[in-house]
């Protein structure tokens, strides 16, 4: 699918914040509880491995299923930092990471990001726990709506505002459902995520895109950037 850029619900000033905040915590909650993002580790750690780094500096969206679902399946000596998106900066030093929330940048915003943490010298990681297949816009419009329906009364933290607004008033699924399938048209994939870098002065890194198996018959997307002085290239992988 060709990428478009459309602002999702959860991205608009009319939404209330507490239906984004009930939205945010379903999401998190159901992708911590299936272990959606253990896929994740292998890419960031071998990122983390390789510029022998120990520190993560995320960037936060606050749109769910971030960076507190990746902190439990990370090694312990691993310390992370998170910074809002609307305070950007490369003060820091560490591994830049977006999880599952690159998509929510425009490609002009999101080449000057990369640009910025390339100018630092610092690693990057983009992850994505969905992908741009066909399929996962027939399981978003199937199967995520009942499972909204099925889990919502034990997701944690428990509130009666979610049950209203699941049962009776059935905001929360259409929303989760309509944003789900924006997010999927919005993902930036390998090709797209290559194209990105060739416009980012970066000539001393190894920039890498692919998919990986999730390990449920899906696919993860990422991105990783990181410095090396010898063999420099850029590859891709389908």
């Amino acid at each position: 699918m060709k990428r478009k850029q459309i602002t999702q619900i959860i991205n608009t000033g009319w939404c209330p914040d507490f239906i984004k905040k009930l939205i945010a915590e379903f999401l998190s909650w159901f992708v911590l509880k299936t272990n959606a993002t253990r896929p994740f580790i292998p890419v960031i750690e071998e990122v983390l491995d390789k510029t022998h780094t120990k520190r993560i500096i995320n960037i936060e969206f606050h749109i769910g299923a971030g960076i507190e679902t990746i902190k439990p399946f990370l090694r312990k000596d691993i310390e992370v930092i998170s910074i809002p998106i609307s305070e950007f900066n490369t003060d820091g030093s560490g591994l830049y990471l977006f999880a599952n929330s690159f998509h929510q940048l425009k490609m002009t915003t999101a080449q000057k990001i990369l640009q910025q943490i390339t100018d630092g010298q610092n690693p990057v990681v983009v992850v994505e726990g969905n992908n741009d297949s066909l399929w996962q816009v027939i399981g978003m419009t199937i199967f995520v709506p009942l499972t909204v329906l099925l889990a919502t009364p034990f997701v944690k933290p428990f509130r009666l505002s979610r049950l209203l607004f699941t049962y009776l008033i059935p905001v929360l699924p259409i929303c989760i459902v309509i944003d789900g399938c924006i997010a999927l048209f919005k993902l930036y994939n390998p090709k797209d995520l290559l194209e990105l870098t060739s416009s980012v002065n970066s000539s001393d890194y190894v920039w890498e895109a692919g998919k990986n198996n999730n390990g449920r018959g899906g696919k993860i997307m990422y991105l990783k950037g990181f410095t090396q002085t010898t063999n420099i290239e850029k590859t891709q992988q389908y």
